[in-house]
C-alpha cells in the first residue's frame, strides 16, 4: 500500500525506490483531476437532421439532469476525423476548468478501435481513439488518457453503430455528477492514436468556413516579415481586419485560431477564388 500521510521512504532499495514513484504519481494525477464543472461541450459529425445529438444529448441528461449542455459543433463533415481534431483544438482554454467534452467523428464504430477519456488542459475529453484527440494532445499540457472500460463500467451498448448515445453520452454524465471518477474508467494508456500534425504539409487550406473564409495551416508566426500571400495566381495583402479592403476585395489576416486565413470582405473567397481545402499558397516577403 502507499502512505497516504507523506512520501514512503526509498532507503529501503528498488522495492522503495518503486513505492516513491508510484506515491508521486498518485500525488501528481490527483492534483490534476479538475473538479467536474457540469459544462458538456459535443462535437460531431452528426449535423442536425436526424435525432442523434438530442439522442446524446438526452442520455447526457437522463445521467445528470442538472447538465450544462453545449453545442461545439455538429457540422464536421461526415468521417472527416482530421478536421474534427482540429476544430477540437478551439476548445483549449474556452471552457470552464472541468468541462467534459465529447467527440464523435467515427468512421470505425463497432470496430476493435478503442474509445478513450483523457484529462488535458484542465477538461475531460470522451472520444473514439482514430486521432480526434491528436491536436489536443498535441498542444503542451499535462494530461493522463484512459481505454473506456466497457465492462468495468457497466456500459453495455445497445447498438454497434451508436457508442455516442451508448457509451460516450452516459459517461460523461456519469462523470459530470460524480457517480465514476476518472481512474475508474480504465487502464492507463500511452499510445494515442496520431494523425499527420498540420504543420508537417506545405502551407495549404485546412478548412472554409461558413463565411467561405479559407483557413490555413500557416501560423501567426510563419508571417512576421510576410507581407502578401499568393493563391490560385492572386497576391493578397495581410491586413489586420476585414474592414480594412473595401467590399468584395480579398484581404489576408490572423483569425480567431491564430492561423492566416485568406477572406473576402462581406463575400466568399472560397468562391471568387474557386478553390477550396487542399489548396496550397506561397508566402512572399
Amino acid at each position: 500500500t502507499i502512505p497516504e500521510n507523506g512520501p514512503p521512504s526509498a532507503a529501503n532499495g528498488a522495492a522503495g525506490k518503486r513505492d516513491c514513484l508510484r506515491w508521486r504519481d498518485r500525488v501528481r494525477l490527483r492534483a490534476m483531476i479538475p473538479r467536474p464543472s457540469g459544462i458538456l461541450a459535443l462535437l460531431t459529425d452528426f449535423g442536425s437532421r436526424d435525432p442523434y445529438v438530442g439522442l446524446m444529448k438526452g442520455m447526457v441528461l437522463r445521467n445528470h439532469p442538472r447538465a450544462t449542455l453545449v453545442d461545439l459543433t455538429h457540422e464536421v463533415p461526415p468521417q472527416d476525423v482530421a478536421l474534427g481534431a482540429f476544430l477540437l483544438r478551439a476548445a483549449i482554454d474556452r471552457f470552464p476548468p472541468g468541462t467534459i467534452v465529447i467527440a464523435v467523428v467515427d468512421p470505425g464504430v463497432g470496430t476493435a478501435r478503442r474509445s478513450l477519456c483523457g484529462i488535458r488542459h484542465g477538461l475531460y475529453w470522451i472520444a473514439p481513439d482514430n486521432g480526434l484527440l491528436g491536436e489536443v494532445w498535441r498542444q503542451p499540457s499535462e494530461g493522463e488518457l484512459r481505454a473506456i472500460d466497457l465492462e468495468h463500467l457497466g456500459l453495455r451498448p445497445e447498438s454497434r453503430t451508436f457508442h455516442g448515445r451508448d457509451v460516450y453520452a452516459p459517461l460523461a454524465g456519469n462523470l459530470a455528477s460524480g457517480r465514476v471518477g476518472f481512474t475508474s474508467v480504465g487502464p492507463r494508456v500511452d499510445d494515442l492514436v496520431q494523425l499527420p500534425p498540420l504543420s508537417a504539409s506545405p502551407p495549404h487550406v485546412i478548412h472554409v468556413d461558413t463565411y467561405g473564409n479559407l483557413v490555413t495551416n500557416v501560423p501567426f508566426s510563419a508571417i512576421v516579415n510576410v507581407r502578401n500571400v499568393r493563391l490560385a495566381g492572386r497576391s493578397i495583402p495581410i491586413l489586420g481586419t476585414y474592414g480594412e479592403v473595401q467590399k468584395g476585395s480579398l484581404l489576408a489576416l490572423v483569425n480567431s485560431y491564430d492561423l492566416l486565413e485568406i477572406a473576402e470582405n462581406q463575400g466568399s473567397a472560397a468562391a471568387t477564388l474557386g478553390v477550396g481545402r487542399g489548396a496550397e499558397l506561397s508566402l512572399e516577403i
